[in-house]
């Protein structure tokens, strides 16, 4: 038994061993089968909550067939979810067997989830794109297809989105709504303003009130006609909020638009835009840590990156990201700038006479931070980061400064073991270019940085744009018999035992890390104000006991939240003394 002694509060979380339920889903379904496998659903017959899924007492799989599925549930949606899981009996469609699974549309939202039709649902492993051929380079009219969600308690797990209109947009009502591990990319269309091509529709349009957390995490985002990830509020009252944004690789935003660019085009491209549009009301409660860009100078314009522009933040943590390219702060020109800034690598890129490198502040106002103004000509960095979801699965960006052709890269940290066969997937051509290899005792692996090929943005006649050999972002994921994280391990994984809770005095907290490393512990009071407990904390592999005291709180609900690489605790403490 692991030991270890931190000022910190509790965690309540409930966790069920309940044994799941099977259905399936097929592109050649008749339209009157039971959800078994030899008699399946249509996809929305599944989406429209047979009597078989409603009120689940055990997680609930909804396994779909390879194949291309299409549907016009009405005139402006393509597929409808209505079904309704429960905290701990999620409802979750999924490809089977890993089998390549396509929904196809082209109208305005390809899968809808409405605000109260539809909670803990999952959607697992699909591919999800809007095939047409349409010119968006030279016409008036926006490419269509999204994945529109309003409801509460969604999550989007390892999906690729493509060539949609707009990308994964998870509005102000999908309170404690999931992104995790999706690969979006080629989203948007261009849109005419005074002559000039710019591009419209981002790879994720976030926008949460300050209820419940959006969790935006581990996602590879490229190739959108306007943003990377943008946070916004389209009105100006309306509060804006309460999100996570973690190890998401972003580049390449405004790529394939006909954006003009030139210093005397003022509409930029970003990566990360975290901007609000209320006068004193900034974005509150975010934490944007170990996400990587990259901005390359063969773009239209170059990407850059925001954080609390016009009226900006308080209490936003942005830590441990590497931005490349002009990055901008609102600091000196906002209401209020309540923002722990540190660990981040800030790297030039573009043009000086695009604009001043650093906006809205100095090196001198965040010294905590690596500030790199020239762009850099030598050096090697790569950065792994394991899915927890799918055992043997990982992204991995490079950043190959000097050029070289191949880079040896140490994948001992994917979760891969020596003898594991395993593919290379350049994510800009995700079903193509993928090298097969197997895993060395040393767990170090060879990465081609150039000869590679790209999927070409339907509908356009533009080129795609390469950022090899200086910049590469893969998916790593095991072959063979794998070993797929189910809803059972990822809830042991995350299994906190309390007592007593609530309580007036001290208690003790007991949990399972599955694997070596550091965490952060973080502490926040009713009304969103975090304190850090304690950074990189070492926990080693097995059971854990922490002694608490909450001598020094008041009576009250307190939320914390321990994080590392591998896993995530969050929960909440009820003191009354």
């Amino acid at each position: 038994m692991k030991k270890a002694s931190l000022w910190i509060l509790t965690i309540l979380m409930i966790v069920s061993n309940l044994s799941a339920a099977d259905f399936y889903v097929s592109a050649n379904a008749s339209g009157n089968g039971n959800g078994s496998l030899n008699s399946p659903w249509k996809l929305q017959e599944a989406m429209s909550s047979p009597l078989a899924l409603m009120n689940p007492v055990d997680t609930v799989w909804i396994w779909i067939l390879e194949g291309n599925y299409t549907n016009n549930f009405d005139s402006q949606t393509s597929f409808n979810c209505f079904t309704n899981g429960k905290p701990n009996a999620p409802i979750i469609f999924r490809n089977y067997k890993n089998q390549k699974v396509v929904i196809d549309g082209d109208l305005p939202y390809t899968i809808y989830f409405a605000f109260g039709n539809c909670s803990y649902t999952w959607l697992w492993g699909l591919e999800i794109l809007n095939s047409s051929t349409k010119d968006r380079d030279h016409s008036n009219i926006d490419r269509l297809g999204n994945i529109a969600c309003l409801a509460e308690n969604i999550k989007f797990i390892n999906l690729i989105v493509h060539d949609l209109g707009s990308g994964l947009d998870l509005w102000k009502t999908s309170k404690n709504s999931e992104s995790y591990g999706c690969i979006i990319y080629n989203i948007g269309n261009n849109l005419s303003n005074n002559g000039n091509w710019e591009g419209h529709g981002h790879g994720m349009y976030l926008q949460n009130d300050t209820f419940g957390v959006k969790n935006i995490h581990d996602n590879i985002i490229f190739n959108a006609f306007g943003y990377g990830v943008k946070v916004w509020q389209t009105t100006t009252a309306s509060a804006l909020g309460n999100f996570d944004i973690q190890r998401n690789i972003v580049f390449n935003s405004g790529a394939p638009s006909e954006n003009l660019g030139g210093v005397g085009n003022n509409y930029r491209t970003h990566n990360f835009f975290v901007v609000t549009n209320g006068q004193n009301n900034p974005v509150k409660n975010t934490v944007i840590k170990h996400n990587l860009t990259y901005s390359g100078t063969n773009t239209p314009r170059p990407p850059v990156n925001a954080f609390g522009l016009n009226f900006g933040v308080k209490n936003m943590t942005l830590d441990s990201n590497v931005l490349t390219g002009q990055l901008r702060m609102g600091y000196n020109n906002t209401p209020v700038f309540d923002a722990t800034v540190q660990g981040n690598t800030i790297v030039a890129g573009i043009p000086t006479a695009y604009g001043y490198y650093l906006w809205g502040f100095l090196e001198a106002d965040f010294i905590q931070n690596t500030y790199i103004p020239t762009p850099l000509a030598t050096g090697l960095e790569y950065f792994i980061y394991p899915n927890k979801y799918e055992a043997g699965r990982s992204h991995l960006a490079v950043y190959n400064w000097d050029g070289d052709a191949s880079v040896a890269v140490d994948i001992s940290e994917s979760g891969l073991q020596s003898g594991d066969i395993f593919e290379l997937v350049n994510v800009m051509d995700y079903h193509n270019d993928i090298i097969t290899d197997t895993l060395s005792s040393s767990g170090i692996i060879a990465v081609n940085m150039q000869d590679h090929s790209f999927s070409e943005v339907i509908g356009s006649q533009k080129n795609s744009v390469s950022q090899f050999p200086f910049f590469g972002a893969f998916v790593i994921r095991k072959i063979g018999e794998t070993s797929t994280t189910g809803i059972s391990e990822i809830k042991n994984n995350t299994q906190l035992n309390i007592f007593p809770n609530p309580t007036s005095n001290g208690y003790k907290l007991s949990f399972l890390i599955a694997r070596s490393g550091f965490y952060d512990v973080t502490l926040t009071d009713i009304v969103g104000k975090t304190t850090l407990i304690q950074r990189k904390a070492y926990f080693d592999t097995g059971n854990q006991e922490i002694q608490m005291d909450p001598k020094d709180l008041e009576n009250g609900i307190y939320f914390i939240r321990i994080e590392g690489q591998q896993s995530v605790f969050n929960g909440k403490l009820v003191l009354n003394k």
